[in-house]
């Protein structure tokens, strides 16, 4: 509800919605905070203002923490020289003596933190949510840090036409300055102060992830920008001439960290799991993990690992059997502002190392080659791809050709990336689902789902999905239509996106990841949708193209007369997978050659999928026009499995196919 004291006064903009929610206090704060930025930012005057303000003031503020250290250091080196050293008091206790209350910074006592640090509405005792650390390690405290003074928070909001809020509208920009930026509500007793269990934010280090790398790995000028997770972070910048040439890498970065954390318990769109609840279960975490994907849905499972903290370097990668002589490919970024198409660089695994201390390069490689990986053997199970595709054909239907690599080395890669690399939105190639797991680093990942999926139809979200290919540009159109989210990924935490997954990743330091594709009996559909959305836009929304699917695909149809009662299987996946295979010419992906038609499994395979067609649903045709319609809960929803296939009807199906 928008409200004006005075004409000649700036609207004092309130929401009165927010008064009658369900929202905790903490959280109303951050909402009204969230929409007073958003206002801000939507005036593109303002928005540029915020950002040379920040980047003006970061600068002032590394330049006063160095003189203060120097001068701290001048004077500890005099008295060192005319003092000798006291004795220490012996202290029977491992405590710290009463009243001591350990260093403090004069620097850092004074620095103004932007309000939107703050999430707290009233003064609490509990703290705003956070991805907890690794289970055993306690977070670093800085005494200096405790002392910060805390500005007042913005109380200024935007009014807003639904009452359910969007997910794409949440902006932190850091606008930290030496006088803080203040707009006092007209009423006095609007003005919320900051809570005492706020005020000593001690691990306010930990999330500045730029500060560090702003002169030696990333350019001088680069700006900063402050997430929904209160992490701040760089913005790529590559300066010739004057002029960032990465400019648009970040406006779309700015834009994207609008967007929410994706927190368990909130989230629409990702299930979050804490690998300690589940170790001892894998089989049920497998389960949990293939009821999310074929919805869907990304699963994150926190600390599936618990690396020790890393230098990335060399000697790091020579552990991990990469030598520095390494033939590799690099995608670098100012190359891909000559030539979107073709960022490539032909160099060596030292020269990428080399070049992260670079000011001047922001690199990443793609697709390293690091077959020892995969999914963990207690989630091996995912795969049916390999588990059920090949592993269990092999007698029934041996291999007597050449099989494409691609079948076997996708299912295990790793990234590498140097500081404030942009990738942009896409989906994986090929309708694979997707894991990555975080070694040393850290990752933004984003995730999208279209709004009105329910009533979408496959063609609109074809079209649709143009508009993510560039995030600022058609910003508003990408609010009005998805919903999306970031997860913050750190070392080794895993996440698991379904097939066809729309997702976009920010890479703020240097970072090593491991992860792979695989294909699932249970999501089949989503496969089907991507690659009918790869057939008709693949050149705009993939980011590589391997062309290996037909073969697993053929050896998954293959195994169902004696796949496992475990694997559940429902109608649209199944229907699918057939299609896919019956079918294949439909989901050639745009720009690559049609595949190679007759295989050693093509033959079994297409009496397979026919006998599945034709007992279930009588021809192709028909078991088409049923895989498009509404679905059983009245929705057009491109995502809906369908119902389970009954298992008994399954054998009876395939029993001709059994003999030994």
């Amino acid at each position: 509800m928008l409200e004006s004291d005075q004409t000649n006064k700036k609207p004092r903009l309130r929401h009165l919605d927010l008064n009658n929610s369900d929202l905790t206090p903490e959280e109303r704060q951050r909402e009204r905070q969230r929409r007073w930025l958003a206002n801000e930012r939507s005036d593109p005057v303002r928005a540029k203002e915020i950002r040379e303000q920040n980047t003006a003031n970061k600068r002032e503020w590394r330049k006063r923490k160095k003189a203060e250290r120097e001068k701290n250091q001048q004077t500890a080196d005099a008295n060192s020289q005319q003092q000798a050293p006291q004795k220490r008091r012996r202290i029977s206790s491992r405590e710290a003596p009463s009243g001591h209350s350990g260093p403090s910074s004069s620097a850092l006592d004074n620095i103004p933190i932007d309000p939107v640090l703050l999430n707290h509405e009233t003064p609490m005792t509990t703290t705003t949510p956070c991805l907890e650390a690794p289970s055993g390690h306690a977070r670093p405290s800085n005494p200096a840090l405790d002392n910060i003074p805390i500005g007042p928070i913005l109380n200024h909001e935007t009014p807003i036409t639904s009452t359910t809020p969007r997910l794409l509208c949440d902006v932190e920009a850091m606008t930290d300055t030496p006088n803080a930026l203040i707009i006092p509500a007209s009423n006095p007793d609007d003005q919320v102060h900051p809570s005492p269990a706020l005020s000593a934010l001690t691990d306010l280090d930990s999330r500045d992830l730029a500060t560090t790398i702003i002169g030696s790995q990333v350019d001088q000028e680069s700006g900063t920008v402050q997430w929904s997770d209160g992490s701040t972070t760089v913005l790529p910048c590559i300066m010739k001439n004057n002029i960032n040439i990465c400019q648009n890498d970040a406006d779309a970065v700015s834009f994207f960290a609008l967007l929410p954390e994706s927190l368990p318990g909130t989230s629409q769109n990702v299930v979050h799991l804490q690998y300690s609840d589940w170790h001892s279960r894998s089989r049920k975490l497998c389960d949990e993990i293939s009821a999310a994907l074929r919805i869907s849905k990304a699963v994150v499972i926190r600390q599936v690992s618990t690396p020790e903290p890393a230098t990335l370097n060399l000697e790091y990668l020579e552990d991990r059997g990469m030598s520095d002589l390494m033939h590799v490919v690099i995608h670098d970024a100012e190359q891909r502002t000559k030539d979107f198409t073709y960022p490539h660089q032909h160099a060596t695994l030292a020269d990428f190392m080399g070049n992260i201390h670079d000011p001047k390069k922001i690199q990443c490689i793609l697709d390293v080659p690091f077959g020892q990986g995969g999914l963990p053997l207690s989630l091996s199970t995912l795969d049916s791809g390999i588990i059920n595709g090949w592993n269990q054909t092999t007698v029934d239907c041996p291999i007597s050709e050449k099989v494409h690599p691609d079948n076997f080395t996708v299912h295990s890669w790793a990234l590498l990336h140097g500081p404030a690399y942009w990738t942009y939105p896409h989906h994986d190639s090929d309708g694979s689902a997707t894991f990555v797991q975080i070694e040393t680093g850290e990752k933004k990942w984003g995730l999208w789902r279209p709004i009105n999926e329910d009533t979408m139809t496959r063609t609109n979200l074809s079209n649709m999905a143009l508009t993510l290919t560039d995030l600022y540009r058609y910003r508003e159109n990408i609010q009005e239509n998805w919903h999306g989210e970031i997860v913050t990924l750190l070392p080794g935490d895993m996440l698991i996106q379904p097939a066809g997954q729309f997702h976009a990743v920010y890479t703020p330091v240097a970072s090593f990841a491991t992860g792979g594709h695989f294909y699932n009996y249970e999501s089949m559909h989503l496969t089907e949708l991507s690659r009918y959305i790869d057939h008709k836009q693949g050149k705009h929304l993939t980011n590589q193209v391997h062309e290996h699917s037909l073969e697993t695909f053929q050896r998954m149809v293959v195994n169902l007369p004696r796949i496992s009662r475990r694997v559940k299987l429902y109608s649209r996946p199944l229907i699918a997978l057939c299609m896919m295979v019956l079918d294949c010419n439909k989901y050639v992906a745009a720009g690559t050659e049609k595949p190679k038609l007759k295989m050693s499994t093509t033959k079994l395979a297409h009496d397979i999928a026919n006998a599945v067609i034709k007992y279930f649903w009588k021809d192709l045709k028909t078991a088409t026009k049923i895989y498009r319609k509404h679905q059983t809960d009245g929705s057009n929803n491109q995502m809906h499995p369908g119902q389970p296939i009954s298992r008994g009807e399954l054998l009876t199906c395939l029993k001709s196919f059994t003999p030994l």
